[in-house]
């Protein structure tokens, strides 16, 4: 069904047999196919999970993880959105909880967060085409997760861009203006890897 048409949307996401493992994304229509994720970047993920709890637990918004869709043009397209991806965590505020739809997220969620993977990468990064996608729709916040270089860069939507504010290394504390009595442990989201 997925192989032979030339413009894809969220319908098309939607009749995928739910035990096809693969991730797709849509990227202004285009389909882009990822495979599952290694064991360090799963890690990585439930480190970021387990660290934004708090967060949820407090009332402050829902955090969710990738296989859930978010269809940054719903309100536009609906079903027939055309950007379409699978951040590896997001965070949604409290305010804004209508948006978490049924089916996925219906517009930018305020925390967008990506691990990098070789395969990802250039996609993810400042001027990457996920990154694009982001930016047009205004996360408010971007998290870029470097498992290599043990650190997370978070990016700050200004003005129509996102601006890097600061680059959090193992040893120091992570905090979002989103969930500003939330403080993380850098070296925690990190220390579920399997040397």
């Amino acid at each position: 069904m997925l192989a032979i048409k030339t413009r894809y949307t969220f319908a098309d996401l939607l009749e995928q047999d739910p035990r096809d493992e693969t991730i797709y994304d849509i990227w202004g229509g285009e389909l882009v196919v990822f495979s599952s994720p290694n064991n360090p970047h799963a890690a990585v993920v439930l480190g970021l999970i387990a660290s934004l709890i708090p967060a949820e637990d407090g009332g402050l918004g829902r955090v969710r993880t990738a296989p859930l869709a978010v269809a940054f043009d719903y309100s536009q397209r609906g079903l027939q959105s055309q950007d379409v991806t699978h951040p590896d965590v997001l965070f949604v505020r409290e305010e804004r909880r209508s948006i978490m739809g049924p089916r996925c997220v219906e517009a930018a969620p305020d925390l967008l967060v990506e691990v990098l993977t070789p395969t990802t990468r250039s996609d993810d990064v400042p001027g990457g085409q996920k990154w694009a996608i982001y930016e047009r729709y205004g996360g408010l916040y971007y998290w870029i997760v470097d498992i290599d270089a043990r650190t997370i860069t978070q990016h700050a939507w200004l003005d129509g861009r996102y601006a890097e504010q600061e680059v959090f290394r193992v040893g120091a504390t992570l905090t979002c203006a989103l969930y500003p009595d939330v403080k993380i442990d850098v070296a925690r989201i990190f220390a579920r890897i399997i040397p």
